[in-house]
């Protein structure tokens, strides 16, 4: 078999289809919007980011899939205008929180998917396009594309390496098998196809996380599990308990074996 015989597109879907976990709808990410939002505050992974970006003060910046803000209120500090856009309306809230407490506006938030029509929405082109951790979608070299129609000097993905920020783990530990799903290889592939040369380079967080109480740690465990059956729940209580410490402070941090990593795609769409 040849290299340009793969059919990508149709690998990464057979892939999707026997992943162990369920893309998550707007109305769970709205559920979980205010936690997510704190615990993503001065997270590591942010400045990891940061220090990959390359920016322009006089830039703009669309965010797709910004969630709470995690990227969109820093990168607000570096640039002329940041565009928003989420699907869940309590993440869109959460961000518009953060960034009149941190003093910036210039961000625009626009409640939006992957699939919906962006030129309909007045949705302009800006210098950089970013997706981070949000490509948990239906065609994702049409989602590739559209990143690239939108962005006049460069796009930036971040993709998982692997598990992501799942924890193999705990998925022995309730007795279930864990089937992760297509992870950056297929990304850089398809862009591969579209003929775009991408560079990589890889982000690893720690392997401990720190949370306000116990039922936060456990809940960010229950978001990887669905259905999860009352053994099950019990399995998993006992699984994050075993590796739950409190602090100084009398926060709760919580020590996993595998850390997550991410894979930074980028490139420029200048041809610089």
């Amino acid at each position: 078999m040849r290299y340009h015989d793969i059919d990508w597109d149709e690998m990464w879907r057979q892939s999707r289809a026997n992943k162990s976990w369920k893309k998550k709808k707007s109305c769970d990410w709205d559920r979980r919007a205010a936690s997510f939002a704190e615990r993503n505050l001065d997270s590591p992974f942010v400045a990891q980011f940061l220090a990959h970006l390359q920016i322009e003060p006089e830039w703009t910046v669309l965010d797709v899939g910004s969630g709470p803000g995690t990227l969109a209120i820093p990168i607000s500090g570096q640039v002329r205008h940041v565009t928003a856009l989420d699907y869940s309306a309590a993440m869109l809230a959460e961000l518009n929180k953060g960034a009149q407490a941190a003093g910036r506006d210039n961000i625009t938030t626009v409640q939006a998917s992957w699939t919906d029509d962006w030129q309909a929405l007045g949705l302009a082109r800006h210098e950089v396009a970013i997706a981070s951790r949000s490509l948990s979608v239906e065609d994702l070299r049409g989602a590739l594309q559209k990143l690239n129609a939108w962005a006049g000097k460069a796009v930036y993905v971040v993709d998982r390496v692997g598990a992501g920020p799942f924890d193999p783990d705990l998925f022995a530990a309730i007795g279930r098998n864990f089937e992760p799903g297509p992870d950056y290889i297929f990304t850089l592939n398809i862009l591969y196809t579209l003929g775009i040369h991408a560079k990589v380079d890889f982000l690893t967080l720690e392997s401990s996380r720190t949370y306000p109480s116990r039922e936060e740690a456990l809940q960010s465990y229950r978001w990887m599990v669905d259905d999860l059956t009352s053994k099950e729940e019990e399995r998993l209580t006992a699984y994050v308990d075993a590796r739950l410490s409190r602090d100084n402070t009398g926060a709760w941090q919580l020590i996993r074996q595998t850390p997550p990593r991410w894979a930074l795609i980028w490139w420029r769409t200048d041809g610089v």
